[in-house]
C-alpha cells in the first residue's frame, strides 16, 4: 500500500534526522501544523488554501516533488470535501427561475408629433442664421481678418522629458494567514519566510527590484502606492517587481528564502 501524504513527509524528515522544531525555524510553519500534516489531519489546518501552501513549502524543504504531493492532496483530500453552502448566504425566496422581462408597450404617436415639430423649428432656425451670416460677410475684401483661424496651426505644448524611475516601493498586507518570502534585487531577504496573520503588514520597502513568493493569494500588495491585482489562488504565487513592470514568476523561479 502506498504511503499517505503525511507518511511521505514524516519518512523524508526522519530520514534526514531533522526534528519538527528545526523545520519550524526554517519554514516558519508552526510545529502543530507540521505535526497535523504528518498525521494527515488536514482539518486541523486553517483551511485548504493554507494547507496547500504549507504542503508546498514543507515538501520543498524536504527535497520532495511538491507537484506530486499537491496533486495527491487535490485527489485524496479536497476531492472528499463537500462543504455545504451556509444558509446565511442564500435568503429565502431569492432563488427563482430567470424569466424574460416583459417589454412595456409605448405609444409612439404623440412622441413622433413632438419630434417632428422640433425638427421643423431647428431647420427654420438654421435658415435664418444662414441668411444673417451671409449678409454680414458680403462686404469683405476677401482677405482674412485678424481673428480668423483659417490655415492656422494649432500650437503644441513643448515636449517634456521624464527621467525613468530607478526605484520602486512595495507594501504588503495579509488578508488571512499567509506565508511570504520577499527579497530585494541583490537577493537579501526583507520578509524572510514569515507566516503572517490576517491584517499583518510589512513595508513599505524601496529598492531597484523585488522578487516575492506568497503561499496563496490572501494578500493586498501596493506598488508605488497603486494596488496590484493578486488572484485569489490556493497555491504559491510569485512576482518580479521593477519600476516599470509587475511580472508573474514561474514556480521554478520563485524565491523561497530557504
Amino acid at each position: 500500500m502506498a504511503p499517505t501524504i503525511g507518511e511521505t513527509l514524516r519518512n523524508a524528515r526522519t530520514d534526514r534526522g531533522t526534528e519538527l522544531d528545526e523545520v519550524e525555524r526554517a519554514t516558519k510553519i508552526r510545529v502543530k501544523f507540521l505535526d497535523a500534516m504528518e498525521e494527515d489531519r488536514w482539518d486541523a489546518l486553517p483551511g485548504p488554501a493554507y494547507a496547500r501552501g504549507f504542503l508546498d513549502i514543507y515538501a520543498r524543504y524536504l527535497g520532495l516533488d511538491q507537484r506530486d504531493l499537491l496533486d495527491a492532496y487535490s485527489t485524496e483530500v479536497e476531492g472528499e470535501r463537500h462543504d455545504p453552502i451556509p444558509g446565511s448566504v442564500i435568503k429565502l425566496g431569492t432563488l427563482r427561475q430567470n424569466r424574460p422581462a416583459r417589454r412595456a408597450s409605448i405609444n409612439l404617436g404623440p412622441v413622433a408629433k413632438i419630434l417632428g415639430g422640433v425638427v421643423v423649428l431647428v431647420i427654420v432656425g438654421l435658415v435664418i442664421v444662414g441668411l444673417v451670416g451671409g449678409s454680414d460677410s458680403g462686404g469683405g475684401d476677401g482677405k482674412e481678418g485678424k481673428g480668423s483661424h483659417k490655415g492656422a496651426k494649432a500650437e503644441r505644448p513643448p515636449a517634456t522629458t521624464t527621467t525613468p524611475a530607478t526605484e520602486v516601493s512595495v507594501e504588503l498586507r495579509a488578508t488571512a494567514p499567509l506565508w511570504v518570502c520577499l527579497v530585494d534585487g541583490g537577493g537579501t531577504p526583507l520578509v524572510d519566510s514569515e507566516t503572517l496573520a490576517a491584517s499583518d503588514t510589512r513595508g513599505p520597502f524601496t529598492a531597484s527590484r523585488f522578487e516575492v513568493t506568497f503561499g496563496n493569494g490572501s494578500v493586498e500588495m501596493t506598488v508605488d502606492g497603486e494596488d496590484a491585482q493578486i488572484p485569489q489562488v490556493s497555491e504559491p504565487i510569485g512576482y518580479r517587481i521593477t519600476p516599470n513592470a509587475l511580472r508573474r514568476l514561474d514556480p521554478s523561479s520563485q524565491p523561497s528564502c530557504l
